[in-house]
């Protein structure tokens, strides 16, 4: 009887939270791409791979993204993806995705098991992460293949240094890996230097050049000759502005993580009470092996910390609020959940009824994050949108009348990449399938406005321009231009009604400048949105 209830126990222990785990992974995937992401569409980054300056053929794959992120490996896949799929659905891009963070949460369960956490601690940290936790975008948001790969082969390469004695083949398989990282986003090189204080800690100096010199010389190297910068817009930030988006960054990680602030305090308490436990222990000798047990974390710890001033670095010119992004929550959660599990194992080893306890902190949040997968502005209908104005443009018996780099979609979250040109290319070789929506006076009159009013850049508005607080109607001829001083809603005039699709043109996005591209346009342009007044210098036939 007593044996059969040690293998009871036994089984409650190990087995059943492995199995649990297994189930998790095996259902997020499908719930991920069939449910939570069933409605998205390509949008902003993914435009400037598919629609880049050389149009379908073989990209540039060292060409810097944003500035200073490598991402040879989404280049590649994107085009692959497209010689096959064009925009006729966004599954496959999507797929890969999905597959790249399936396969983080369980490189995770392996680095929390490797560091000694108990199944149920890592089960339960690793559920957390997987079922739309933190910066749910990155699991269904197919560009994100790059931050996500980069973590994805990251891990690959830390477990794979991960053990003792000389270098072997697990080494070489390791470097492969850490340079598919740096290949795939900038993270990457986050994760090399992370990697390399892990192996530090672990085997000593000479294998930890080996495994983060060689990287980070690529990427320097690499930077060099492409040009790629560090820095905003704003040039280098100062001290204090780095310090407040470091702030700004652990707040949304825990809080994130949490989604609770008294959770995300609960989670501060672990990692600084099993901090504590673990250094008692050490200094007691009943933790010989510590300093092994704690080198992938402690090394992915120091990842998120390289990858918090890096980003800072390149985007704290935006306010210390954006480092609190959804992909920003979603990397630097997953690099420091190993600790957390880990203190999390320590107050659970102390504490023997506590366990529990932890098991529960972790799994609490898991159905708040379930109900409120929050993808913020990129909602159904705003991809339903962009999906209609890029596949119904192609369609316009006067879509080949106007220049080919009139941007249809006049949205931030568009890119001026897609132009009619490239649309209409796409459509033409079957890449792009254009829309079936009747035709009706109202759509076309719509995109009269989105093809026949280019918006292009301008530094600002010229003076002299008047001031408007009512809508302005205008009769302009085709090559005229207006120029716009704030947000305004423009709609075509169909006998004499306003047209019941009005566009929005932002001059901070586009630019200033409305050049006429179609002749016989009625136009009626108001304030949009909240705008009580806007700038007009308008062309003759006001």
């Amino acid at each position: 009887m007593t044996e059969r209830r040690a293998e009871v126990r036994q089984w409650g222990a190990d087995v059943l939270p492995s199995c649990l785990f297994g189930l998790v992974v095996a259902v997020a995937g499908p719930v991920l791409l069939f449910h939570y992401g069933a409605y998205h569409w390509f949008r902003g980054d993914e435009w400037v791979l598919l629609a880049g300056p050389n149009g379908s053929s073989f990209p540039d794959l060292f060409e810097p993204h944003t500035g200073s992120h490598l991402v040879a490996l989404p280049r590649l896949l994107y085009y692959g993806l497209w010689q096959v799929f064009g925009a006729t659905t966004y599954k496959p891009y999507q797929l890969i995705v999905v597959v790249t963070h399936v396969a983080i949460a369980v490189l995770l369960h392996a680095v929390m098991r490797r560091a000694k956490v108990r199944p149920w601690i890592a089960f339960a940290a690793v559920a957390l992460f997987v079922l739309v936790g933190p910066g749910a975008k990155n699991a269904v948001w197919a560009f994100q293949m790059g931050f996500n790969g980069s973590l994805a082969w990251g891990l690959a390469h830390l477990l794979l240094a991960d053990h003792g004695g000389r270098a072997d083949r697990r080494d070489g398989l390791g470097l492969v890996c850490g340079l598919l990282a740096i290949a795939s986003s900038g993270v990457g090189v986050s994760l090399a230097a992370g990697v390399g204080v892990a192996v530090l800690m672990r085997r000593g100096w000479r294998m930890a050049l080996m495994h983060s010199a060689p990287l980070l010389t690529f990427y320097a190297v690499w930077a060099v000759i492409a040009d790629a910068g560090s820095y905003g817009s704003s040039g280098r930030p100062g001290l204090e502005v780095l310090v407040d988006w470091t702030k700004s960054f652990a707040v949304g990680t825990f809080v994130g993580l949490g989604r609770f602030e008294v959770l995300a305090w609960a989670f501060v308490a672990v990692v600084l009470v099993g901090a504590v436990l673990l250094g008692m222990g050490q200094r007691g000798g009943h933790l010989p092996d510590l300093r092994i047990t704690l080198a992938i974390p402690i090394g992915l710890a120091l990842a998120a910390l390289s990858f918090v001033l890096t980003t800072g670095l390149a985007r704290s010119w935006l306010g210390a609020s954006a480092a609190r992004g959804d992909r920003y929550v979603y990397i630097a959660a997953a690099l420091i959940l190993p600790l957390i599990a880990v203190t999390a194992e320590a107050i659970a080893s102390r504490w023997r009824a506590l366990g529990p306890v932890v098991v529960l902190l972790f799994l609490f949040a898991v159905p708040f994050n379930l109900n409120g997968f929050d993808q913020g502005r990129f909602d159904e209908q705003w991809m339903d949108k962009q999906q209609y104005v890029l596949t119904t443009a192609v369609r316009m018996p006067f879509a080949n009348d106007v220049p080919s780099d009139v941007v249809p979609a006049s949205d931030s979250g568009a890119s001026d990449r897609v132009t009619i040109g490239f649309l209409l290319e796409a459509a033409s070789h079957g890449y792009l399938t254009p829309s079936t929506i009747p035709l009706t006076s109202a759509v076309v009159d719509e995109f009269k406005v989105r093809l026949g009013v280019a918006q292009r850049s301008l530094p600002g508005l010229p003076s002299g321009c008047r001031i408007y607080d009512e809508p302005v109607l205008l009769n302009p001829h085709r090559g005229d231009v207006v120029y716009i001083g704030g947000r305004v809603s423009v709609a075509a005039l169909g006998d004499g009604q306003r047209s019941a699709r009005p566009v929005i043109f932002d001059p901070l996005i586009g630019g200033y400048e409305l050049t006429i591209e179609l002749p016989d346009l009625s136009l009626r342009i108001g304030p949009a949105g909240q705008a009580a007044r806007f700038g007009l210098c308008a062309a003759a036939g006001e």
